[in-house]
């Protein structure tokens, strides 16, 4: 049993690396809005320039998606983790070295590069360690450890930010420590982690049908048990002889882009892919408004410690949120295989709209006696905890649903190209909501920019603008959100029952000589997704 112990270890090795690599990425992200106050302080610009920042690096990330995908369907995903994580820390350590805000678009364009090397492969992966019916709480879990990263960063990057040590800039700095510890990341992602399709693993899905045969039949050889678990997994003796890829001997350059091109279009025909990405690009949108929660707390008089405990808060609740509802959509799709996760999605968007309402326009904006808004960060704190939790069901859902709907070859894909729709549509409402607050609800000048009293009154009043700007960006998208999941109940249990068949069919014949995966080649998949 050397090979099932060997590749328990991997599992969980690689299963901490992954998570690592997901706080990393999100604690990256988070970074940029947590000092948006100071980068508008320190280079002059406006919200809707902060907004393009966001922009340029989710919309290039956006676009790079689908190389992840394709790269991660044919290499090894975890170095391709690994490249990604090095990418973004140089990028990462440029911004914080601009000097003007169209310096720090470019480096924010060349940062989106890098992240979507690594969340598309770190789905891919998550899903092949895990069975259907725990795929649900592993992207919880996930989503959980990445939002404690983002925790991490936005509570790091406000705190920091005012600071000036050695005579560098708080936000800069943030900058610099963030590459590095991204660049320590990469080195570990490299050396340690482990893609069971490249390494000659057994498929970490069959350990528990291994544990249950070692469990019940105590009497049984490695053979036997081996045997037993091939029962319903054909491809073990193909795994346990699986070799990296020799990069494709005998097989032409052209011929080799035409099978992505043809993966790449095979998962674009599933119509659940098609309808996950609609309801996507508009769900996606208020998370890309969101960016300027902090700069909204910050200019209702909250303090830099006050409004990054805020936000700590807030990312707590989704951080739980995502792990909870991961475990009630594995629940619900027990009982409801069909329905249950659609169900989990629409109940998490729904029951955000009047929290979204509450938090921007219901929660006080003026203490009782005229004492610091620091005062009201129990109220404020207690209902962006809820708002977190109640609005974070629906991206460990999808992902289980996604790897529900391909085959196992296709994940990286998949992934890759739901990043790639849904970012570069959604980015666009980081910016949107500064032009909105500008020309819809008049947010006027920059941060402070009158003396005294008067500066504090324009700060509360581009926050009323800024407010009335964020809640429309999050209502009207999460409204259509909740409305476009209906579809999936017509076509979600069709694509998964052909993908689910399909791949009991062709398990026994899913490795080539060449140790890479071979269900394509056949095209079996292609015809049957297309019927």
């Amino acid at each position: 049993m050397a090979g099932v112990i060997s590749a328990a270890s991997a599992r969980t090795r690689t299963t901490v690396l992954l998570n690592l690599a997901s706080i990393v990425e999100k604690a990256d992200e988070q970074v940029l809005p947590a000092v948006y106050f100071f980068i508008m302080r320190s280079l002059k610009c406006t919200p809707s320039q902060l907004g393009t920042l966001t922009l340029c690096r989710a919309l290039v990330q956006a676009l790079s998606s689908p190389i992840s995908g394709v790269l991660g369907d044919k290499y090894d995903r975890t170095h391709i983790i690994a490249v990604g994580c090095f990418l973004w820390g140089i990028m990462t350590s440029a911004i914080g070295l601009s000097t003007s805000v169209y310096q720090a678009m470019l480096w924010c364009a060349f940062n989106g590069v890098g992240l979507a090397l690594v969340i598309p492969c770190i789905q891919s992966l998550i899903a092949d360690y895990n069975p259907p019916e725990q795929r649900g709480s592993a992207f919880g879990l996930m989503f959980f450890i990445s939002a404690m990263g983002g925790m991490i960063g936005g509570f790091f990057g406000t705190n920091v930010g005012h600071f000036q040590p050695l005579g560098i800039e708080g936000w800069r700095l943030a900058f610099h420590l963030m590459a590095l510890v991204s660049l320590v990341t990469a080195a570990l992602v490299f050396l340690h982690a482990a893609d069971p399709r490249r390494k000659g693993l057994i498929s970490p899905l069959l350990l528990s049908e291994l544990g249950m045969a070692h469990a019940h039949k105590d009497s049984m050889d490695e053979k036997e048990m081996l045997r037993h678990a091939t029962g319903s997994h054909g491809s073990l003796k193909s795994m346990l002889n699986a070799r990296p890829a020799s990069g494709g001997k005998g097989t032409s350059v052209s011929s080799h882009f035409r099978q992505m091109y043809e993966d790449v279009m095979t998962v674009m025909r599933i119509r659940t892919f098609q309808l996950i990405i609609l309801q996507g690009i508009v769900g996606t949108t208020p998370w890309c408004a969101m960016v300027f929660f902090t700069l909204w707390l910050q200019l209702l008089g909250f303090s830099d410690l006050v409004s990054s405990t805020i936000m700590a808060t807030f990312s707590c609740g989704c951080a739980l949120g995502a792990f909870m509802w991961g475990l009630i959509g594995d629940q619900m799709s027990r009982r409801f295989p069909n329905a249950g996760r659609i169900i989990t999605c629409q109940l998490s968007v729904v029951t955000g709209l009047p929290l979204s309402a509450l938090v921007l326009k219901g929660l006080p904006t003026t203490t009782v006696g005229g004492g610091p808004m620091d005062e009201l960060l129990l109220t404020y704190a207690c209902s962006m905890l809820l708002m977190g939790f109640v609005i974070s069901g629906c991206g460990a859902n999808n992902s289980a649903m996604f790897a529900d709907i391909v085959p196992e070859e296709l994940r990286s894909t998949v992934y890759a190209f739901d990043r790639s729709f849904e970012g570069g549509v959604a980015a666009s409402a980081a910016p949107l909501v500064g032009l909105i607050a500008e020309n819809a609800f008049g947010y006027a000048g920059s941060v402070g920019e009158a003396p005294g009293a008067t500066g504090e009154a324009q700060n509360r009043s581009n926050a009323d603008a800024l407010s009335s700007s964020l809640l429309v960006c999050l209502l009207v998208p999460w409204s259509l959100c909740f409305l476009f999941y209906f579809s999936l109940y017509s076509f979600y249990p069709r694509d998964r029952r052909k993908t689910k068949e399909l791949s009991a069919a062709l398990a026994p014949h899913r490795a080539r000589s060449d140790g890479r995966p071979g269900v394509f080649g056949s095209g079996g998949f292609r015809r049957i997704a297309n019927d």
